[in-house]
């Protein structure tokens, strides 16, 4: 194939102290076949005033605050990629990311999530706990995928996702639902509907560990619920639970 257009999105939330490092590390990746749309989810502090000076580099998009999955969600359907990078706001892309996840695609790429290793950082960009290292599972039937995401943990890391856009036209967006663990439940529906999450065997991203961060202000009572929605659905093809197609 050749060469994607990968469209990265980042959706940011009252990040004014990060969004810069994650703006210039999309900016910055070696790989040039790509556009950068930030989504600002309604933030009431200084990173509306910070955003304005990409205006020329990247895209843009104002809206109220309706959460994570809206936002990703708004950037998917404004995007023009041939696949979608998902970026937190406080996380940091190496340079060479979207070069060494393109080198490694597979050929059933419209089927996949990819996701790749990444490291963790603190509040202020140090090295922290090391690496996190994922398993490797992609001998794993979708079935396997399926019974481990919901009998067992989360895995996967958004923020190193890479998802070509015919994943989205097959089994539809992230849920609005849904306050936080949208990427939960997007992983669950979709390998439920047959597609593989792929680990490439690369490092691409700088994870960031600090007090702010919506993991560590979460009910996980929601996580449950989620899963409990899946456990007996055996095959869900093309069962779209919010937003339209892109």
């Amino acid at each position: 194939m050749k060469k994607p257009l990968i469209s990265i999105i980042i959706p940011v939330y009252n990040c004014e102290k990060y969004i810069k490092d994650s703006i210039q590390s999309a900016l910055l990746q070696t790989y040039k076949e790509k556009e950068i749309i930030i989504i600002n989810d309604g933030s009431n502090d200084k990173t509306f005033d910070i955003l304005k000076n990409y205006n020329n580099h990247i895209t843009i998009i104002h809206k109220n605050n309706g959460g994570t999955a809206s936002a990703l969600n708004t950037g998917i359907k404004a995007s023009h990629g041939d696949f979608i990078k998902w970026l937190s706001a406080d996380d940091i892309l190496y340079p060479t990311a979207l070069e060494n996840m393109v080198e490694r695609l597979t050929p059933d790429y419209e089927n996949c999530i990819y996701y790749t290793h990444y490291e963790y950082m603190d509040a202020e960009s140090q090295p922290c706990a090391g690496s996190c290292m994922e398993p490797n599972r992609n001998d794993w039937t979708t079935q396997q995928m399926k019974d481990f995401l919901i009998e067992q943990q989360y895995y996967g890391n958004g923020s190193t996702s890479l998802i070509h856009k015919n994943v989205f036209k097959k089994i539809g967006m992230f849920d609005e639902s849904l306050p936080y663990f949208e990427d939960l439940e997007f992983w669950i529906r979709a390998v439920s509907s047959g597609v593989r999450l792929h680990l490439m065997e690369t490092s691409t991203l700088k994870y960031r560990l600090w007090d702010g961060q919506l993991t560590k202000h979460v009910d996980m009572a929601l996580n449950k619920v989620i899963r409990a929605k899946y456990k007996d659905v055996p095959n869900i093809k093309h069962m779209v639970l919010s937003g339209e197609g892109v």
